[in-house]
């Protein structure tokens, strides 16, 4: 094919043909620009395509991953509302004159309880993934924003409050627990050393009032933050079915 052309510009230039070989020369000139358009746009196509399927399949694994995270925010949830109830219990001990029962070692652990049901673990090492090859592999721009909402201010927010928690139990609960308690059996269970003394124990009564309150309250975020998951796995199913 080079031949060809240089075959007739050979030509035009030996038949002194200097306005048709100047025609020619641009004519070819177009040809080869719109060749190198052409290629870039095929280049181009073909790296949106690979966006694109980088994109679903992460938006894949993601919704997968928020799967796992509703089913450990339920498990939160209702871990909050048996405290909620043990809180209850003790509080209406407290104010009652009712006598104790060996039922209530059962719901005293509220005031020390700080491990695995007190703290949640998002599974976001597909998030990670999607930061470090850029946000802007997400094409929707309300999808994108959903999901960054999610897992920089929804996701922290709940921990932040279960941090708080936690040191409520450190620095209240767990001091009257060694002092006023002794552990009774495998489980766990804690008995008062003196219930006549325990159920004048102002302090008592005053962190069992603050831990229900505060399963109250981060049950409620929990709730939001369920609806928030659900929203965004709904907006990727139907991101993946365009």
């Amino acid at each position: 094919m080079i031949k060809f052309f240089r075959k007739i510009r050979k030509n035009l230039l030996s038949e002194n043909k200097f306005g048709k070989y100047f025609t020619y020369a641009l004519g070819e000139i177009i040809l080869v620009v719109i060749g190198i358009l052409i290629a870039l746009s095929i280049n181009n196509w073909n790296e949106q395509q690979k966006m694109a399927k980088e994109e679903i399949s992460l938006l894949k694994e993601l919704k997968n991953s928020i799967s796992q995270d509703i089913q450990q925010l339920n498990s939160l949830f209702m871990q909050g509302e048996e405290d909620i109830v043990s809180a209850d219990i003790l509080i209406n001990w407290l104010d009652s004159e009712v006598i104790y029962n060996d039922t209530l070692t059962n719901h005293f652990p509220i005031i020390t309880r700080t491990g695995q049901s007190k703290i949640f673990r998002p599974q976001n090492s597909t998030f990670r993934v999607l930061e470090s090859k850029g946000i802007d592999l997400i094409s929707n721009d309300g999808l994108k924003n959903q999901i960054l909402n999610l897992y920089n201010i929804e996701y922290s927010h709940l921990n932040f409050v279960y941090e708080n928690y936690r040191q409520n139990i450190l620095d209240y609960g767990r001091p009257i627990a060694r002092t006023k308690f002794k552990v009774k059996g495998e489980l766990g269970n804690m008995e008062p050393n003196n219930t006549e003394e325990l159920k004048t124990n102002l302090e008592l009564y005053n962190v069992l009032k603050i831990l229900k309150l505060s399963n109250n309250s981060i049950n409620s975020i929990i709730n939001e933050v369920l609806v928030s998951c659900k929203k965004i796995q709904i907006s990727i199913d139907n991101e993946i079915k365009k």
